[in-house]
């Protein structure tokens, strides 16, 4: 009986986030950071890609960078900052 609870622990999957639950964090964390001038996607396989226009101040692309890199659904981060100006989002 000892045994039976740790070999039920150790054979429960690993749940992975699903690429909208990805997406909705994503938006998130870009609203609380009050990044505006940005557009991203979400691949089926969670990667996100984002886009900063130019008009995006630095520091406010660093802080949303780094709180994007530091959630644990977040496994692969790929950012730019463009030299296009952004409509905010809303």
């Amino acid at each position: 009986m000892r045994f039976l609870l740790p070999a039920l622990l150790f054979s429960l999957p690993v749940w992975a986030a699903t690429p909208a639950e990805i997406e909705y964090t994503v938006q998130q964390i870009l609203a609380r950071e009050g990044a505006l001038f940005v557009d991203y996607s979400v691949g089926g396989s969670g990667r996100v890609i984002l886009l900063f226009g130019i008009n995006e101040p630095d520091w406010r692309i660093e802080k949303a960078v780094k709180a994007l890199q530091s959630h644990p659904d977040i496994k692969d981060l790929t950012w730019v900052k463009t030299d296009t100006d952004f409509c905010p989002i809303r």
